[in-house]
């Protein structure tokens, strides 16, 4: 369950026009249904829990995310084995881990191990305290309570990024970036770049293999706004540093953080 954040419209439409197209009796003409009872609609896949509320499994059990082989990502009651608190280290146990109820090890490595123990958000998507925000990803199934940092600053953990996520917040999470991460390098998810780069548009960085014909999302520079009139700032001539917030909808401390971009 390594810490990557993560609906194709095609493939719903697609089907949509199948359906609209399809008809069972020639021109003018209807089936005799007489004496033959309608199918079932086909069972939808359901979610076991919630992983924001803290009493939706049996003893023994807790909510929590998993991405299942078949289905995909979901939330389901597993087996509590641990007391593992927030930031403790951990380790995934097949689909449960070693943290307490309402926790999930996140950011692991390949082989399941040096995690660390992750709040779950509440009912409401908030966090206590002011240390942590709610950073809420797959589709709404996994809310999380992350540290809250300075994009500019860099101020996470050794081997963490302050990354944004869907909503323009910005949170430490595991750095995924690998060998590559750096300006114009192809990201498949939010921390998929480098500390100090996000993962933007393929349109919006000027780099050989992104946008058109090339990769969706290449990573792109964080820069300070206050030194983009002054100085170049980003990697190349057709980019500038753009605010990453409007002048009357950043949040308090902010205002500076801007991103590489054409």
């Amino acid at each position: 369950m390594i810490g990557t954040w993560a609906l194709a419209a095609a493939a719903v439409f697609g089907l949509a026009g199948t359906l609209a197209c399809s008809s069972p009796g020639a021109a003018g003409e209807f089936d005799d249904d007489a004496g033959h009872e309608p199918a079932p609609p086909p069972d939808l896949f359901q979610h076991d829990c919630d992983p924001r509320r803290t009493n939706d499994c049996p003893a023994g059990q807790k909510c929590s995310y998993v991405v299942d082989p078949s289905f995909g990502p979901t939330n389901r009651c597993v087996a509590l084995l641990g007391e593992g608190l927030e930031g403790d280290s951990c380790e995934l146990l097949g689909d449960s881990d070693d943290c307490a109820a309402h926790k999930i090890c996140w950011a692991t490595d390949a082989d399941g191990s040096g995690g660390v123990c992750v709040e779950f958000c509440t009912t409401s998507l908030t966090c206590g305290g002011d240390v942590n925000i709610c950073s809420v990803a797959s589709g709404g199934l996994l809310p999380l309570c992350l540290p809250r940092c300075d994009p500019l600053a860099q101020d996470c953990a050794e081997g963490w990024g302050c990354y944004p996520d869907k909503s323009r917040r910005w949170v430490c999470d595991r750095d995924q970036s690998g060998a590559l991460g750096g300006h114009g390098e192809p990201c498949a998810c939010l921390n998929c770049c480098a500390p100090g780069f996000a993962c933007l548009s393929g349109a919006l960085i000027d780099a050989e293999g992104c946008g058109v014909d090339g990769a969706e999302s290449c990573c792109g520079l964080i820069c300070p706004l206050d030194q983009a009139a002054t100085q170049d700032v980003c990697p190349t001539e057709a980019e500038r540093c753009v605010a990453v917030y409007d002048a009357l909808g950043f949040p308090a401390g902010y205002e500076n953080v801007g991103l590489c971009r054409l």
